[in-house]
């Protein structure tokens, strides 16, 4: 069944032969030319052996040879006769001895043969003697009048007698539309003359050659095959092509979108194969770019966070040493004064001193690399720990703190300090983005699945009901020296990212604007 699918201004035909696969699409093909092959073979043999000139060509053959065969035994009685000192029956047409003898001999040599006749024909006489049909000769102009056409008996002593004459072999061939009469005679000899001739006749009937029908039947037979095998040979191709044009569309879609897929189904088992292998390579290819693109982010981060960490060690060891001046200086001028103002100027100079002071400590922090000192901690006494620390300061700003932990402990290996900092700065954070309004601090944690190969771990997460962030800030809440705050340093949140990666965990902020903030720690669990 044949389907036309219009491409541009042409129409391509479609055959069920383009979804099979290659294999079967080249093993129909060959078994088509082999076919093929055959049949030109068989129409070559079957037309040349059926055409005319061939079957009067094989007729002529064993006719001559037939007649050639009676001139032997013609001359074998000859040299009897002459033996016996007879005269041989050529050279005595008349006699009724010579007649009998020249028709026995030739049905004995032609009774075998079926459908040939013949006799011999004498030079002295110019007359036919001993046919085979008839025990008694038989005068020229009465020959076969019955069984003949009009002009065969004169066609077959115009041969015999040609045959005496020229001391060649003569034949002649009678056509009409009921059948073909084929007439052969060769000379024969006495001595250096020739007496006569010896002639076959053999009538052929229809010629399997003259059967034009079976002639147009081999031809178109043959067409057809030749014409079935041109068309699925250019299938093939056109399959072929087809599949190979969609192979390099693919990957000239890979180029600009490794998104991009083939869609083969369609197409042959081998194409459709190459296709899945294609599409198989543009979607590793494009996690392989994302991952790049992640590490690529990584690493300028952490050049990011070692040369502002070199900086920062720097400017916080030139700071802390004229920190640690003036707050002498001020604490001397505040216990030798005894003006009141000056006391409390000096108090809250060193409050400030002191909050530098931390600063300094923070920055320093950030600047070495992180060496865990860890021991075995009850996570959940640690939160409640940090919690109660927070909770008169969340009082007075009317912030509730709700805590949802296990009732069992979840002992761990961590740097106790390090984790209750983390702990301190989230806890902070939310307060701060709560100040204004109040509202409510929930902190959950429960034992999870943290990596398939680390077995299980803890998730911590901290959600108050803050004003929330914009995705532009929640992308940067990691960076060092970045704050929203007025008096913030931004290294907060970038420290509490180096420590959690520390311990082999991970921390993710999710937040929306107007709806607050969550904060989900997790870490991997090494018992105690």
């Amino acid at each position: 069944m044949i389907e036309r699918v219009e491409r541009g201004d042409t129409l391509v035909s479609r055959l069920p032969l383009s979804k099979l696969s290659f294999r079967w699409q080249i093993t129909l093909l060959g078994t088509l030319v082999l076919v093929l092959f055959l049949s030109v073979l068989f129409s070559t043999f079957a037309t040349l052996r059926y055409t005319k000139s061939a079957v009067l060509s094989s007729e002529k053959k064993q006719l001559i040879a037939i007649t050639q065969n009676l001139a032997r035994e013609y001359d074998d009685k000859a040299e009897f006769s002459r033996q016996n000192k007879e005269l041989p029956p050529l050279n005595n047409p008349a006699a009724a001895s010579s007649r009998e003898v020249l028709t026995l001999l030739s049905r004995v040599v032609l009774q075998s043969i079926e459908g040939v006749r013949g006799g011999f024909y004498s030079k002295t006489g110019d007359t036919l003697l001993g046919d085979s049909l008839s025990i008694l000769q038989v005068p020229a102009e009465k020959f076969d009048r019955e069984n003949t056409p009009g002009d065969e008996q004169r066609v077959l002593l115009e041969v015999a007698r040609g045959a005496a004459e020229t001391h060649q072999p003569s034949e002649q061939v009678l056509s009409s539309t009921a059948n073909t009469v084929l007439v052969e005679a060769v000379p024969i000899r006495d001595g250096y003359s020739i007496v006569g001739s010896a002639w076959t006749v053999k009538r052929l009937g229809v010629l399997p050659g003259a059967n034009r029908f079976r002639a147009y039947l081999i031809t178109a037979g043959l067409g057809i095959a030749a014409l079935a095998s041109v068309l699925m040979t250019l299938l093939v191709i056109r399959n072929l092509q087809g599949g190979v044009r969609k192979i390099e569309g693919g990957l000239q879609s890979l180029e600009g979108n490794l998104a991009s897929q083939i869609d083969s189904k369609s197409d042959p088992e081998e194409i459709q194969r190459i296709a899945h292998a294609i599409n198989r390579l543009g979607v590793a290819l494009k996690e392989n770019s994302q991952r790049e693109r992640q590490i690529e982010s990584q690493l300028r981060h952490a050049e990011r966070l070692a040369s502002l960490g070199r900086l920062v060690a720097g400017v916080a060891h030139e700071v802390r040493n004229p920190l640690a001046t003036i707050r002498l200086r001020v604490q001397m001028c505040r216990r030798d004064t005894d003006n009141a103002n000056v006391k409390e100027s000096c108090s809250v100079a060193l409050e400030e001193i002191e909050r530098l002071n931390g600063m300094v400590d923070r920055l320093l922090s950030f600047s070495r690399p992180v060496q865990l000192h860890l021991e075995p901690a009850d996570l959940r006494n640690l939160v409640e720990e940090r919690m109660e620390s927070f909770r008169d300061w969340a009082l007075k700003h009317r912030i509730t703190l709700t805590t949802d932990l296990p009732r069992n402990d979840l002992s761990m290996q961590v740097d106790k300090d390090r984790m209750a900092q983390v702990f301190d700065n989230v806890i902070q954070n939310a307060i701060e983005a709560m100040s204004e309004r109040g509202g409510t601090l929930f902190v959950t944690l429960a034992s999870m699945p943290v990596k398939p190969d680390n077995g299980n771990g803890v998730s911590l997460e901290f959600r108050d009901t803050g004003r929330g962030m914009k995705p532009s800030v929640i992308s940067h809440v990691f960076d060092p020296f970045f704050t929203t705050k007025p008096s913030g340093t931004g290294l907060g949140l970038s420290i509490c990212h180096e420590l959690v990666q520390a311990h082999g965990g991970d921390i993710r902020v999710d937040s929306e604007e107007g709806r607050g903030t969550s904060v989900r720690i997790t870490i991997p669990v090494l018992h105690a």
